[in-house]
């Protein structure tokens, strides 16, 4: 009797460490869905800055995103060109990452802002707010004004020669 019982002990033992195991594997697997990367999206306009006449790029980038790029109303805005896009996509180390682009070339039309309108990205039921670009626009006297003030204030850096001995 005593052998039997120690026979059921081991049985329930074997029996509970695989349920673990399969617990263990289960807790794992939905610990790596749930830290896959986050999207991010990020805004780059080539200058803050321009000047009347010129052209600045607006480019809207998300990384490692599965959703929908809601893209700005661009209607009351010159716009040079596009909207442009482009992707990339890489598996590294069986992890997947992935880029989306869009770009918009704008061109100073008159004195003062380009304002671009707010943006969003939507996976699933979240939605992304994307805040507004601003663009300053100013004219060719302004500019070389504020860069010659601005040459004026930076102090002269020396430097030294190098020698060996």
């Amino acid at each position: 009797m005593l052998v039997t019982s120690t026979l059921i002990t081991n049985q329930k033992l074997t029996a509970d460490s695989s349920n673990m195991k399969y617990a263990f594997i289960l807790i794992a697997l939905i610990s790596a869905w749930n830290m896959q990367a986050q999207p991010a999206v990020t805004v780059e306009v080539s200058s803050d800055t321009i000047e009347l006449g010129a052209t600045v790029e607006v480019t809207y980038t998300i990384e490692n995103g599965e959703g929908q790029f809601v893209m700005p109303d661009m209607d009351k805005l010159p716009v040079v060109s596009g909207p442009n896009s482009s992707s990339s996509f890489m598996y590294q180390d069986g992890k997947m990452r992935s880029s989306q682009s869009y770009s918009f070339t704008l061109m100073a039309v008159e004195e003062g802002k380009i304002i671009v309108p707010a943006a969003a990205y939507q996976t699933g039921k979240e939605k992304m707010a994307i805040n507004p670009v601003e663009i300053f626009v100013v004219n060719e006297k302004q500019k070389s004004a504020t860069s010659q003030k601005k040459q004026e204030t930076t102090k002269p850096t020396t430097t030294r020669e190098k020698k060996k001995i």
